[in-house]
């Protein structure tokens, strides 16, 4: 059972993470994942196929040449709507799954437009939800 603390805690995180994605805030991007080479990161989309990054270093490089090479801040984009919002937590585990529904920045490198299904595991350490785990399916509009 989740309560209504823990579950307003994960998805703060969640939010930070989109938040500093989309304003292209590196620091406050990574705040929000556990810096270990177990984390992963898993997705699809039409313009790009399958993505599959594993580990903090290779996740982290590819964010930071994401953001040099896309530098402009998108605060829009950053207000996505999440419907069907599922969250299962315990003490030091987090499972939250979530349709998302993102505008079109016209920036292709970056952009996240209409209807993806979204999967975050997240750890507690240290008394902080981090991400460990993060999935996407990009259905589009």
């Amino acid at each position: 059972m989740t309560d209504n603390n823990t579950a307003d805690a994960v998805i703060a995180v969640v939010a930070a993470e989109t938040n500093a994605f989309w304003l292209k805030d590196y620091a406050a991007w990574a705040d929000c994942w556990l810096h270990s080479e177990q984390i992963r990161m898993v997705g699809w989309w039409a313009r790009g196929g399958i993505s599959i990054t594993i580990g903090w270093n290779a996740l982290s490089a590819k964010m930071q040449q994401m953001m040099a090479d896309n530098p402009t801040a998108q605060p829009e984009a950053a207000a996505v709507r999440r419907e069907n919002i599922n969250i299962r937590t315990s003490d030091q585990m987090a499972w939250v799954t979530f349709d998302q529904y993102g505008a079109d920045t016209g920036e292709p490198d970056m952009d996240m437009p209409g209807l993806s299904h979204e999967t975050r595991i997240l750890e507690k350490h240290d008394g902080q939800w981090k991400f460990v785990y993060v999935g996407w399916l990009l259905a589009g509009e």
